[in-house]
């Protein structure tokens, strides 16, 4: 919580200034990725790569709202770990099931033609 105002040097009645500078820092990173995102959407064809990269920079864009208003990053490494762990690999499960529904998708359609 080291970015947030402290009234340890206020006298009585006076209002602490807020520090709303790490606010505008994640907005503007935000901004920056999601921007990318459209880039990568919009310029690129319809490909595993496109998919892949929006993919990968959705989850770097959840992260940094997790870190960051979820005060995750000001955790230690062993609730971080508990948490990260268990995405990685419900991630990993998803892109698992995306992948054989496809498969089992292209099959039933090459047995109905």
């Amino acid at each position: 919580m080291a970015a947030h105002a402290t009234d340890e040097n206020l006298q009585q009645g006076e209002i602490a200034k807020p520090n709303t500078a790490w606010i505008w820092k994640t907005f503007f990173v935000l901004v920056g990725i999601t921007a990318v995102e459209f880039v990568f959407v919009f310029l690129m064809e319809p490909s595993t790569l496109r998919n892949s990269i929006f993919i990968i920079l959705t989850i770097m864009k959840a992260f940094f709202i997790v870190a960051e208003f979820m005060h995750l990053k000001h955790e230690t490494k062993g609730l971080i770990w508990t948490i990260l762990v268990p995405m990685s690999l419900l991630v990993w499960l998803l892109v698992a099931l995306i992948t054989e529904g496809s498969y089992v998708g292209e099959v039933l359609q090459n047995m109905f033609k």
